[in-house]
């Protein structure tokens, strides 16, 4: 056979319907061509594989060693390559794919951990492989090392695509039997308590060097690199925290801690499903995006298609 590289693939569909009809005339009807051009293909793929393939015998063609041979990994090869143009229909069910997710702990509690019944139940072979969120996460994922990133900072960026998921506010925590009276607690008396503040992801705070001036008056008792462990520092102190609202009342739910209103309004933030342009047509990305955000809705207009210049 000559060289891959020199066959003319266009002229492996009429090989397979010549082997199959072992006929000209009829292999020209069924590929709506006249008698004379298949002749011509017929020359000319003799000619790339250096073998007759069709001769004549005493009731019509024949096919040669040499095409009998050729007929099963032909189809195969034809079935492959259909299979790669026009792949089947995408069924989440038959899904055997590990995603690659970055989040914080808070994207955790509120984006994944809502959907990881519905995506085990629609596709039992998929997994999420989530790590920190960084820096380097938006990066990683126009590299490909990413799937998915779960953030509460708009996305910018080249070929980066978003899609907003809900507008978070600030609530505070305290454990049960805290001293103050915190549903009536104004703003001298929440900053002198000692307070603990979660620092994760690219930076984030909680948000109160925003809306006060001087923050002289707050003392920081302790920081952590995630929020789950704020439940733990303020149930064995005195100290104050404050988180997003969905991580304020789910760890007073679990902890048995108050939440309580702020007397101050730290700014509002939103928060966001982040993927790359190279996952745009990838069925499983789109579906694993889908189970994210069902469950907080889809508003007109949050679908954000941004591309730096």
């Amino acid at each position: 056979m000559s060289n891959l590289r020199q066959l003319d693939l266009r002229l492996l569909a009429s090989l397979e319907v010549l082997l199959e009809t072992r006929n000209v005339s009829r292999a020209a009807e069924r590929l709506s061509v006249s008698q004379p051009a298949m002749s011509r293909i017929l020359a000319r793929l003799r000619d790339q594989f250096g073998d007759p393939l069709l001769v004549r015998g005493r009731s019509g063609m024949v096919l040669t060693p040499r095409a009998e041979a050729l007929r099963a990994p032909l189809a195969h090869w034809l079935s492959q390559g259909e299979a790669m143009l026009h792949p089947p229909a995408f069924d989440p069910l038959l899904l055997n794919r590990r995603f690659r997710v970055a989040s914080t702990d808070f994207g955790i509690i509120s984006v994944i951990t809502p959907a990881m019944n519905t995506i085990h139940r629609a596709s039992p072979g998929s997994s999420l492989a989530v790590e920190p969120l960084s820096t380097a996460s938006l990066s990683l994922l126009a590299e490909g090392r990413l799937d998915v990133v779960v953030t509460g900072y708009r996305p910018e960026g080249s070929g980066l695509h978003s899609h907003r998921l809900f507008s978070e506010h600030h609530l505070g925590i305290a454990r049960a039997d805290h001293p103050a009276d915190l549903q009536a607690l104004g703003l001298d008396e929440f900053l002198s308590w000692p307070h603990v503040v979660a620092i994760v992801g690219a930076g984030y705070g909680d948000g109160l060097g925003d809306v006060l001036s001087d923050m002289s008056q707050r003392r920081v008792l302790a920081s952590a690199a995630s929020f789950s462990t704020i439940p733990y520092l303020v149930a064995e102190s005195d100290a104050l925290a404050i988180l997003p609202s969905r991580a304020a009342e789910r760890f007073g739910a679990v902890h048995g801690h108050q939440v309580f209103k702020l007397p101050v309004h730290p700014p509002t933030f939103h928060y966001y499903l982040v993927w790359h342009e190279r996952s745009v047509d990838d069925a499983p990305t789109s579906w694993l995006l889908q189970q994210l955000s069902a469950s907080h809705g889809e508003a007109e207009g949050d679908r954000l298609n941004q591309s730096a210049g």
